[in-house]
Order: C-alpha cells, then sequence, then structure tokens
C-alpha cells in the first residue's frame, strides 16, 4: 500500500498556497503524482439579469475569471518544476465541491484547506462537502502554523467505529513512515481500553510502531481532548474518522469533527 496519486485544491483564495506546499511535500516523500485543480468561479446569474447586461461585459468577465485560472496554472507549473515534481493541472468548470470529488474519486488523498473565520472565501466548507462526497481520505490543511515536519509525529484518534478504522488503513502509508504514533482514545469504555492494544497490535503487523494512549475527562469535550493531547505530545499529523453522527446532529449539538476542523493546530487527515 502506497501514495502514488493526489489531488490538491487550487484557488484564489489566502492560503492556496499553503494547499500546494502540502500536497508537493506529499508527493516528493512517496513520489507521487499531483494534480492541481482548479475551478473557475463563474457566476450564476438569473436569465433576467443576462438579458439586462451587454454580451461584451458578461466575455469580459469570463474571460478575466478564465485568465486568473492561467495564472494559477503558470504558478503550479513553476512550483512543480522547481521541485521537480511529476504532476498536472486542470481548469474546471461547475460546483466546486463536485469537480474537485470528482477528481478525487482518481486518487489516493485530496488536500484541502481549514476555513478561515478571518479571510471568508467561496470555498468555505469544502473540505466538509468532499470529507461527505468523494470516498477519499481528505487532508486539511490549517490556516495557520508550520507544517514542515508533516507526518513525523502523528496521533489517530480511536474509537472502534468504522469511521476511525477507515481512516487508520487510509492513513497506513504515512503511519509506516512515521517516527511516532499515538493511538489516543478519549473516555473509553472497558472494551476499548482492549480495543486500543488490539489496533496498536495489528498496526505491529503493518510495520507501525504504535503506543495506545487514553484520557479519561468526561467534562471535556472530545475535540478539546484531543487538541490538548496534541500539544502535549507535538503532534504534526492527526488521523481521525469524521462524522461518526450525522452532519445535522453535529450542528444541533457539537462533535470532535466540527470542533477539530474548526480549531486544528496541526494537518488533519480524516476518512468517512
Amino acid at each position: 500500500m502506497t501514495i502514488k496519486d493526489i489531488v490538491v485544491h487550487q484557488g484564489d483564495d489566502t492560503h492556496a498556497d499553503r494547499r500546494l506546499a502540502a500536497g508537493m511535500a506529499l508527493a516528493k516523500q512517496f513520489d507521487a503524482r499531483l494534480t492541481g485543480v482548479y475551478v473557475l468561479g463563474f457566476p450564476a446569474l438569473p436569465g433576467y439579469v443576462q438579458t439586462e447586461l451587454p454580451a461584451e461585459i458578461i466575455e469580459q468577465t469570463y474571460s478575466e475569471i478564465r485568465a486568473m485560472g492561467e495564472v494559477k496554472r503558470t504558478e503550479f507549473d513553476d512550483a512543480m518544476s522547481h521541485e521537480g515534481l511529476n504532476g498536472e493541472f486542470r481548469l474546471m468548470e461547475g460546483d466546486t465541491a463536485d469537480a474537485v470529488a470528482l477528481c478525487g474519486r482518481y486518487c489516493d488523498f485530496l488536500v484541502v484547506g481549514q476555513t478561515d473565520p478571518d479571510h471568508p472565501a467561496s470555498i468555505d466548507g469544502l473540505a466538509e462537502e468532499l470529507l461527505l462526497a468523494s470516498g477519499r481520505p481528505v487532508l486539511i490543511v490549517p490556516y495557520t502554523g508550520d507544517q514542515s515536519r508533516m507526518g513525523k509525529r502523528i496521533m489517530v484518534a480511536w474509537t472502534a467505529t468504522r469511521e476511525a478504522t477507515r481512516a487508520v488503513h487510509d492513513a497506513m502509508p504515512l503511519l509506516q513512515q512515521a517516527d511516532e504514533v499515538i493511538v489516543f482514545s478519549v473516555n473509553p469504555d472497558d472494551d476499548e481500553h482492549l480495543a486500543g492494544a488490539d489496533i496498536c497490535t495489528h498496526l505491529a503487523r503493518h510495520g507501525v510502531n504504535a503506543t495506545s494512549r487514553h484520557i479519561v475527562a468526561p467534562d471535556m469535550g472530545v475535540g478539546d481532548s484531543i487538541l490538548s493531547a496534541i500539544a502535549d505530545n507535538s503532534i504534526d499529523l492527526l488521523v481521525m474518522g469524521g462524522y461518526g453522527h450525522s452532519r445535522l446532529r453535529e450542528l444541533a449539538f457539537g462533535g470532535a469533527t466540527r470542533a477539530i476542523m474548526q480549531a486544528m493546530t496541526c494537518p488533519v487527515m480524516m476518512s468517512h
């Protein structure tokens, strides 16, 4: 098992360069092909508006949007050439989540960015959409912090669920190359104490030297417990299942997925 195809979402938002850097680092680590996807943001104009606007104004707007896409293509190609990496840049049209999810179905990893509340963008919420729609693991890059050592010290947020199991196996190539792997459980039931040991044993059979740890803190949210453990252990990549409960339930009652997406301090690889 290895990583050979990576898709990174590109755009004209503030943090596109951080996603590209993370994608290139992964591509270099695994000798993988990196595909940059830029979705042309053509405005959706109602028919009555289009009839009122001169055709040349509409065409000029579309031409400027395409030109920006070509600028991003040049930036991508220059960065890839500088690093000696293999890849391509795709300009696509339509809904951003749909377009990137489609490309993601032909890759091993999707790289997207965390929503930055100080710089709202049209792609806010893209990570959540791709997690649920793409069928692929999603690497979410924070809008701040240093990702230069991503994947050296990895924490697995473990519960014996389908989503967590999927995340562990999706992340296996990264876990196998890590310097340290911590399997971390929050408020485990008695049988989950054994489950933490069992998943470490399973990982050992794949050449991963993992240590099982847990915390019992019923008054602290699961997301806060994970974030605290990340800081305490100098973790540079978190692996976890995403949306074990429905997104509507997490919106109403809160949940670890949303807490981590909002307050992550290191890159997070999620699977659903």
